[in-house]
């Protein structure tokens, strides 16, 4: 009885021990196939690293990277991460790689069969490993451990074009939407949501929204054609859609406030009407009218307790969003 009990109780340690791991591996295998499947819509573009185009590696960095694994940029380095696995102990999740020296590298999903970009003309595809695959077979990579699994539990998923905003982000929607159309950029894959947006910014995001051309007449003292934003702050000055201040000078660097942002949309966007009545808001404010024709047209509702802060400088994030109503 007492050996009886000893073995159980090692047993029982065992399964402790390994129980959890091994869970937690197979939890983070199955997010990778799911994500491979999520972003099989995407087309194949050569040197492609996003669901707008991939490549094989990249196709493959960038599934790993939504789980929290992080893999070299090319097939033939990323067939050096990781450990070998034979082929008889493929597991989904597994990288296997193809040709000598390799020029391919795809996902093992289980039943012998795996996904990856291709070709132009086969984009993201799922394949047997048998046939042409199998031919030119040259071996796999395991990349998932127990130390990656955990951190791909807390990992947020975040917009495809800015990994510093979560799909559940009050502004994700629209700031995904005029990303994808152009009108707002990020710096190195984010988008920055909660810094302030200056003035020169604005007016780079209000012609891409209005479909106008930079110009190079220049229209403010303190704006040289150096500038980054110079051309798109002179074609919206020609146009009579900013008038600067008046000393001649823009102050291009400066974050702009959200009553100035409502003398903007006044203008440019022909509002008009009286909604709001905010709270901190009378009728003796420079930009009351402004103000109350930008809440009139559904551009901006305040905030909770009825105030709309006027002289707070706006972030990227908010302006994104006036902006998105006013086009929308």
């Amino acid at each position: 009885m007492r050996k009886l009990l000893t073995s159980l109780v090692a047993f029982a340690t065992v399964f402790l021990l390994f129980t959890p791991s091994s869970f937690a591996d197979q939890k983070t295998r199955n997010q990778v196939v799911d994500l491979a499947h999520k972003y099989s819509y995407a087309p194949y573009s050569y040197g492609g690293t996003s669901p707008s185009g991939f490549d094989c590696s990249g196709y493959a960095q960038y599934v790993f990277s939504k789980a929290g694994i992080s893999l070299p940029r090319t097939s033939r380095q990323q067939a050096t991460v990781g450990d070998y696995v034979s082929r008889s102990d493929l597991k989904p999740g597994d990288l296997v790689f193809f040709g000598s020296p390799i020029w391919h590298v795809g996902i093992y999903i289980g039943n012998n069969k795996m996904i990856s970009a291709e070709n132009p003309s086969d984009d993201v595809t799922v394949a047997s490993l048998s046939g042409y695959w199998g031919r030119n077979y040259s071996g796999a990579r395991r990349v998932i451990d127990d130390e990656p699994v955990e951190a791909a539990e807390t990992q947020p998923e975040t917009l495809d074009q800015f990994n510093d905003v979560e799909l559940g982000y009050w502004a994700a929607d629209q700031i995904d939407y005029m990303g994808n159309k152009g009108i707002v950029e990020g710096y190195k894959g984010q988008f920055m949501p909660t810094e302030n947006v200056t003035r020169g910014a604005v007016a780079k995001m209000l012609t891409e929204a209005l479909g106008i051309s930079p110009s190079s007449d220049k229209q403010f003292s303190d704006v040289p054609s150096s500038h980054w934003a110079s051309g798109h702050i002179n074609a919206l000055a020609e146009k009579g859609i900013i008038k600067g201040y008046e000393n001649g000078q823009f102050n291009p660097d400066a974050n702009i406030t959200r009553e100035e942002i409502a003398a903007l949309f006044h203008e440019t966007f022909n509002l008009n009407g009286s909604a709001g009545n905010f709270t901190d808001v009378d009728e003796n404010h420079w930009a009351y009218d402004q103000i109350q024709s930008m809440a009139a047209s559904s551009i901006t509702t305040g905030y909770p307790d009825n105030s709309f802060k006027p002289t707070s400088e706006a972030t990227r994030s908010e302006f994104t969003v006036f902006l998105y109503r006013a086009i929308k």
